[in-house]
């Protein structure tokens, strides 16, 4: 194998999402090994440099792969078009991620006959919460599962959507989970004096469950008027979830802290007792294991994908707020629980490295 075509639609510090993350972590140390090129949107003018090639393709990408419009689709579109013109016939490996470069995968492969691998990091039923999923979306994830050689999916929960909703074949699915950033998170010590403080870190969204964690705010608060409650993220929910809660009455418990960078993050899971991700259908959840290599415990939905590998860490329904709401009153309220689940759920953590997701996606190449 010579080289590596990676489809890509973001790159920090120009990202949205785990996709972006994903992407630099992922392709840093498959960059050290082998030759990979990774196509993005033309996001600045200036030379990026890392252990792999970027090229970018000439388009200016306006939006997030998370929006959900018609003139964003369009975009999409438009840049898969170019990206088919911009693309160097030489890669030996074609690596599409997610539906949004999916078009030109397809294409691609046909066009040159190369070998097309398809990471899919969330479906269109994850994103949709389950309501109304796109249905020319669900087209086109179906078609790159179908027209690829090997797709890897993020989990066994995202796999099972895989085979079942899209009656793909499981043998042609393989689990790659992701990784974490060891050297950012996993050097701290935490101190588990009790902040008073619950956090949500993520996309404000249907699909992660932020409206199930102001209903678990609002009923903790009854017992802890003290706890403050943070959301840090952006999201095509935001003001809705801030009117929620003001709505019922929790404007001076609940703190909304926008964009917040990778190092800020650091300090925001240190600070805090607990962080909650009560998502609908979560493929994988980075920030959970983030969240558990500094040793703050976790509180996540049964519907979070990093749950099946996870012991040390308290599941519930994500609908469920009234057990979601308990479970962050006993962390709060008993200094061993925080201590032994951020203990033991920060050595578990410790088994999730990029090396290791970066190995296992060598291998899915190699057997092409």
């Amino acid at each position: 194998m010579k080289s590596v075509g990676v489809l890509g639609w973001e790159l920090p510090p120009f990202f949205a999402g785990g996709l972006g993350i994903h992407t630099l972590n992922l392709f840093s140390i498959l960059g050290k090994i082998i030759d990979i090129t990774l196509y993005i949107p033309k996001f600045t003018d200036k030379d990026i440099h890392y252990n792999f090639k970027v090229k970018m393709v000439n388009y200016d990408p306006v939006g997030s792969p998370y929006e959900r419009n018609k003139e964003f689709y369009q975009k999409v579109m438009d840049y898969n078009e170019i990206l088919i013109n911009e693309f160097d016939k030489d890669h030996d490996i074609i690596h599409m991620h997610d539906w949004i470069t999916v078009p030109a995968g397809i294409k691609l492969k046909e066009k040159y006959r190369k070998k097309l691998v398809f990471t899919v990091h969330s479906t269109e039923y994850d994103r949709s919460g389950g309501f109304y999923p796109q249905e020319r979306i669900l087209k086109i994830e179906k078609e790159g599962m179908m027209a690829a050689d090997r797709i890897i999916a993020v989990s066994h929960y995202t796999k099972k959507i895989i085979s079942e909703k899209f009656s793909i074949n499981p043998a042609k699915v393989t689990v790659i989970h992701n990784g974490v950033k060891s050297s950012l998170f996993s050097s701290f010590n935490k101190n588990y004096d009790l902040k008073n403080k619950v956090l949500y870190f993520g996309r404000v969204t249907p699909q992660k469950g932020s409206k199930f964690f102001i209903e678990a705010a609002y009923k903790v608060n009854k017992y802890i008027p003290s706890a403050e409650f943070i959301v840090a993220g952006e999201g095509d929910q935001l003001n809705e979830i801030k009117n929620f809660s003001k709505s019922l009455g929790l404007e001076n418990t609940v703190n909304f802290y926008g964009f917040v960078s990778e190092s800020e993050s650091v300090r925001l899971y240190l600070d805090s007792d607990v962080f909650i991700l009560p998502a609908v259908s979560e493929p994988f959840g980075m920030t959970v294991i983030e969240s558990l290599s500094v040793g703050t415990p976790a509180i996540i939905s049964k519907t979070t994908g990093v749950g099946e590998a996870l012991n040390n860490v308290l599941k519930a329904d994500f609908w469920d707020t009234d057990k979601i709401a308990n479970y962050i009153i006993a962390v709060l309220k008993y200094r061993k629980l925080r201590e032994t689940l951020g203990n033991f759920g920060k050595l578990e953590a410790s088994r999730f490295s990029w090396e290791n997701t970066a190995l296992k996606t060598l291998e899915v190449y190699n057997s092409l």
